[in-house]
């Protein structure tokens, strides 16, 4: 009979408080990554919105490079000639 009380002394003094702590961790890192998973969902919806625009930026990006691609050229034969004279 003495052993179940040094047995249900033991049980309340330390098991409960030990899973108490545990559930406590777990429960708060459930509410961050559920905090944060929130946070991604909105930064996506909003990311979403942005990319409808990358198709018009990509069309200048490339009339850009063109046009880079083009004196580029010119300079190169320039430089080719000026280079042929030395």
């Amino acid at each position: 009979m003495k052993t179940w009380w040094i047995g249900n002394l033991l049980l309340f003094l330390v098991v409960v408080p030990a899973v108490n702590v545990l559930i406590n961790r777990t429960l708060t890192a459930i509410l961050d990554i559920q905090t944060h998973a929130r946070n991604i969902l909105d930064n996506v919806v909003t990311l979403t919105g942005k990319l409808d625009e990358v198709p018009e930026h990509l069309a200048v990006t490339d009339e850009v490079v063109k046009q880079v691609a083009a004196g580029a050229l010119r300079y190169a034969s320039g430089a080719d000639k000026v280079a042929e004279l030395h």
